[in-house]
């Protein structure tokens, strides 16, 4: 008998060593010294706080940096943002077109942000063919990823200012490409939303930027309505993100009271871990095991929520082109609430096209509409004339 226990406790003691190797393995990256802030920040918006080479992901023939620069928090203040800029090596004379990129969801730890990975471009490859345009890609992270502090995970505002003043700190990089004025916006999922957030902002926030159009790839918009519906484990994963980053960032929710007791523990877990690099496994698994509806309240019914999903929704005008591309089996970004968006947006008269790949889900998307959103933009840069009306929505009995 004595005999069985310790052969029992030995087993246990190596499936715990397995499990804290496969923890550590696939742990986030720690930020370097890089990302640290200093105690005081330039109140400026758009200061370039450092930069420094970056190869990660840069194609031939291309340059790139890492900067950290300031952007304006959600409550005003001045906040540290990191990002990666990528141009030609050797660019033509003149100012250089910038195409501003915003990613998709990654995860809301420090450690998920996209400029400490292998590519911070791995979701939209098309996007590798810009320098070998003369064109400048300026990618932020968003604040709270790869910088400290709480990441602002669908905070419309605080994202889409990250957005342009990533733009700003790219044209102060010493040594670095100079920057036209002509800007095109574009992002995948969480990134979609910062588009639209972005361009909303800009006339206001950042006038001296000219944004010659907005592409976003399967945007969350309708808050409300996608959180509300979120199905299947990449759902579990981003409503588990969504409440536990907002918990942090609103005093006025509560981590525990929005999620189902037996739920808490390991949809914290799976909100603390990221969806890029091998972490991305473990994340898996966690979600393969939480319960599908998580949510121990109506976040669509309760006041609280209801404001700040509201508040979070990009319904503000935009007057650049938009190109709105959505996959036809997405699950999370829903179809029809892509298509209620365009329609909300033609019937204001805003200049909208639509593309819908029936075959792309949420994750295929970006990648077959790539090649797209760089075609359109390149006719954007100079200023080619778009349709006045909405192009491409199907009519609204399909959806």
């Amino acid at each position: 008998m004595r005999t069985a226990l310790i052969v029992v406790g030995a087993l246990v003691a190596l499936a715990a060593v397995a499990v804290g190797a496969v923890l550590w393995v696939t742990r986030s990256p720690e930020p370097s010294a890089f990302y640290d802030p200093p105690a005081e920040l330039p109140a400026e918006p758009g200061t370039l706080i450092r930069s420094e080479p970056y190869a990660a992901g840069v194609p031939d023939g291309a340059e790139g940096w890492r900067i950290l620069y300031t952007s304006t928090g959600r409550d005003g203040a001045p906040v540290a943002v990191s990002g990666v800029v990528i141009g030609p090596a050797d660019p033509p004379p003149g100012a250089r077109p910038v195409l501003a990129y915003a990613h998709g969801t990654t995860g809301v730890a420090r450690g998920c942000a996209p400029s400490l990975t292998d590519d911070p471009l791995f979701e939209m490859p098309a996007l590798r063919s810009a320098p070998a345009r003369g064109w400048v890609v300026v990618a932020t992270d968003y604040p709270g990823l790869g910088t400290p502090g709480p990441h602002p995970y669908l905070d419309g505002v605080s994202e889409g200012r990250a957005v342009l003043d990533a733009v700003r700190a790219a044209g102060r990089i010493d040594g670095g490409p100079e920057l036209s004025s002509r800007v095109v916006i574009t992002g995948v999922s969480q990134g979609g939303h910062a588009t639209l957030f972005a361009a909303q902002l800009a006339p206001a926030y950042a006038a001296e930027l000219e944004v010659m159009g907005a592409a976003p790839a399967e945007p969350a918009t309708d808050l409300a309505t996608l959180l509300g519906r979120a199905s299947g484990e990449g759902g579990k994963v981003l409503t588990a993100e969504a409440v536990y980053a907002w918990s942090r960032l609103y005093p006025e929710f509560s981590f525990d009271e929005a999620v189902r007791p037996r739920a808490r523990r390991l949809a914290r877990a799976v909100a603390r871990r990221c969806l890029v690099g091998p972490e991305r496994f473990v994340t898996a698994l966690g979600a393969a095991v939480l319960p599908q509806w998580l949510l121990a309240i109506d976040v669509t019914r309760d006041p609280r929520w209801a404001a700040r999903l509201a508040q979070n929704t990009p319904r503000g005008p935009i007057a650049a082109p938009l190109l709105v591309t959505q996959g036809g089996r997405d699950a999370i970004v829903l179809p029809d609430v892509s298509r209620a968006e365009v329609r909300a947006r033609c019937r204001r008269g805003e200049r909208v096209e639509y593309r819908e790949d029936p075959e792309a889900n949420h994750l295929t998307l970006p990648a077959r509409a790539g090649d797209e959103i760089v075609a359109w933009a390149a006719a954007r840069f100079p200023g080619r004339p778009v349709p006045a009306a909405c192009v491409g929505l199907p009519p609204s009995a399909g959806g």
